[in-house]
């Protein structure tokens, strides 16, 4: 009998120390405990030694969900039989702004709420009463409902709310209409259009991305030697409501940084006193109108694009 402990086990105790780590960091510095109550924080504020604690411990905590579920559970349970159930209760949120219309520090009775929005109320309670088994509101006492931390972040930040939005509304329906569109069109060589508002969402969307360290922009501020062109300029293209340049703006002052866009995203953008960022129209299509700049940066770009696509964005910078 092998004496090597399970990966099961393995996972366990990975879990087990990594959380006391974390646990007794939050009760040295006097942090507050996780927690959805609706004042609970919204970050735990870790020094990056526990932040990297706690990747292990939600990575651990997945692996040993998914082993002790095993092959045929997973698909029923995690994949199949709950996420897409999960997206109808964000989606109604989203649509009729339900985190903002419930105050923040009040309850309210589903019955009066559902006579507000001219929703059946047994719908609404039921569809709503899916999102608070995941923590996102609550029900104190029986048929009321009130804010978590989870869904007071929708009702706090309009940069949440864009990302629910966008993930509803955007990104739910492009998935389930990926497989018919490669099935209509194989070469999958064409994008799509969009319209002004959504474009607005989305670019708050991928801002909301920013606000976790995974896709930190201290990642582009100190990933990369700007110092030898900290006087340059830098042509930041497809660079949505200019978030990268405002941090790279931030770190190194004396950058000239151009955020370059279509005119419907330009219009929606302002630029920020005291930082050396411009907003130009431009369609990265065409020729590229700022000559002998020092860096020209693609950013969250390409991937959006077929092939034949970013070989025309990359032939417009050297025409």
């Amino acid at each position: 009998m092998s004496s090597n402990p399970s990966r099961i086990a393995e996972l366990a105790a990975l879990v087990a120390s990594h959380t006391a780590r974390i646990d007794e960091c939050l009760a040295e510095k006097g942090l507050l405990q996780p927690s959805f109550d609706t004042n609970g924080p919204a970050e735990l504020h870790l020094p990056p030694q526990l932040e990297q604690a706690r990747s292990i411990v939600l990575q651990a905590i997945q692996e040993l969900n998914d082993l002790l579920q095993g092959p045929r559970e997973l698909l029923l349970n995690h994949h199949i039989g709950s996420k897409h159930n999960r997206l109808v209760y964000l989606k109604l949120i989203s649509r009729f702004d339900i985190a903002r219309k419930i105050p923040i520090d009040a309850e309210v009775s589903f019955a009066d709420f559902a006579t507000d929005l001219g929703i059946e109320h047994g719908a609404l309670a039921r569809i709503l009463r899916l999102g608070i088994a995941y923590l996102i509101f609550r029900e104190p006492p029986p048929g009321v409902i009130a804010h978590s931390a989870a869904s007071r972040q929708i009702a706090d930040d309009a940069l949440v709310a864009s990302w629910v939005g966008t993930n509803v509304d955007e990104m739910w329906s492009a998935a389930a209409k990926v497989v018919d569109a490669l099935t209509k069109w194989p070469e999958a060589a064409e994008a799509n259009h969009t319209n002004p508002g959504r474009a607005r969402r989305f670019g708050g969307a991928m801002s909301f991305f920013t606000t976790g360290d995974g896709y930190s922009l201290r990642h582009l501020t100190e990933g990369y030697p700007w110092e030898p062109i900290n006087s340059g300029t830098v042509v930041d293209l497809g660079g949505s409501n200019g978030d990268a340049a405002f941090a790279q703006a931030k770190r190194f002052p004396g950058l000239n940084l151009i955020v370059q866009e279509p005119p419907e995203v330009v219009v929606n953008s302002q630029e920020e006193e005291g930082l050396n960022v411009k907003f130009m129209t431009h369609d990265f299509f065409q020729p590229q109108p700022v000559e002998d700049a020092d860096v020209y940066f693609y950013r969250w770009i390409f991937h959006n694009w077929p092939n034949k696509y970013c070989v025309k964005i990359l032939q417009a910078l050297i025409q």
